[in-house]
């Protein structure tokens, strides 16, 4: 009888365990959960504890089963998950290598918290066995079990074979490369690069996105620098016109660590985990290098036959104005006596005709 009460609760307390599980799923194959009076729970990992934080889980992480993954949470993913991984709302994965999950990979929605985040990073994808076509950045699951079937190829050369249940689209990425150089353009638009470092302006930067970077995804915090100098303000834009966003630093000029032997500078930026679409990893730091032109301190050269002519003055020319001046002293002295002279004259005249 003793025992028979002791299966009992052990099988209510799986009961009520499985109903606060499904509470938080959509579908109850999400969960694992066997039924045969056990809870496996030990190849699961929760991650989102810590909000803002980023997870690397590689080769070293072994034996995954199921992953959660919480809001204003990353999870770089680079390792085998055996059964689940569950998306929710505010998280987000970066799958560079997953191996086959069983059961799926599930995004939810919530009310008051953004869409999560999937990207795939390979080639040759493909939809339900149909290609997807060049230049297609994503794709949209069906939200029934067992959802839509994406296939490829990782960049290691491993086959890709996920299958997705949402109504939340996936995002396509091409795989990592080995280049971990930015590309940028200092003054867009410019081809000298012409910096005047007495100016009280800014000077713009642009990293642009190319087939191996983002550069939407820089966070523009003090981990970027041009010459020493944070950015004072971002945008994403288009910059050189090529159908990306492109990512559009500005800087404060009498910040910039050149002097007018500078011939170049150079941008550094910190990867945050979500940035990169190199085989770099977050915490490692990206560059890139533009030619700059200082301008000079004097604001004409000296080969420049159109500059005004300086204003030299000498001994000479001050002994000639302090002439000058006694001069016009003089022609006023000599004013006034020719006035006297004019007076006394006419006071001759009278006096003859009084005579």
């Amino acid at each position: 009888m003793k025992k028979r009460k002791t299966n009992q609760l052990k099988l209510w307390a799986i009961g009520v365990l499985a109903i606060v599980l499904l509470a938080a799923a959509p579908s109850a194959w999400a969960v694992y959960l066997s039924f045969d009076g056990e809870a496996h729970f030990e190849g699961m990992i929760d991650i989102g504890c810590d909000e803002g934080t980023t997870h690397l889980l590689d080769e070293d992480d072994i034996g995954i089963e199921g992953i959660n993954i919480w809001a204003d949470t990353t999870v770089n993913l680079y390792t085998d998950v055996s059964e689940y991984i569950y998306v929710f709302p505010g998280g987000v994965l970066n799958i560079f290598y997953c191996g086959n999950v069983e059961w799926g990979i599930s995004l939810l929605k919530g009310d008051e918290l953004p869409y999560p985040t999937v990207t795939v990073y390979g080639k040759n994808f493909a939809v339900d066995n149909v290609d997807v076509p060049d230049g297609t950045n994503q794709f949209l699951p069906v939200s029934v079990y067992p959802g839509s079937l994406l296939t490829g190829t990782y960049g290691n050369g491993v086959p890709i074979y996920l299958y997705f249940i949402s109504d939340i689209p996936v995002y396509l990425q091409p795989p990592p490369s080995d280049d971990s150089e930015l590309t940028i353009d200092i003054k867009p638009g410019s081809d000298e690069n012409v910096i005047n470092l007495k100016s009280c302006g800014v000077v713009p930067v642009a990293v642009l996105t190319t087939d191996d970077f983002n550069a939407g995804t820089l966070v523009p915090d003090y981990s970027i620098l041009f010459a020493g100098a944070s950015p004072v303000r971002s945008s994403l834009c288009d910059v050189d016109n090529d159908g990306d966003m492109d990512m559009l630093f500005h800087f404060r000029t009498q910040k910039l660590d050149l002097d007018e032997n500078s011939t170049e500078a150079t941008l550094t930026a910190m990867l945050k985990g979500v940035s990169m679409l190199s085989s770099a990893t977050a915490g490692d730091v990206m560059e890139g290098t533009d030619k700059v032109k200082i301008m000079s301190s004097k604001k004409y050269s000296s080969s420049d036959k159109h500059a005004p002519k300086p204003k030299r003055y000498t001994s000479k020319h001050k002994q000639s104005s302090r002439n000058h001046k006694e001069s016009d002293r003089n022609n006023k002295e000599s004013g006034r006596n020719n006035k006297e002279s004019d007076r006394n004259n006419k006071e001759s005249n009278r006096n003859h005709k009084d005579r």
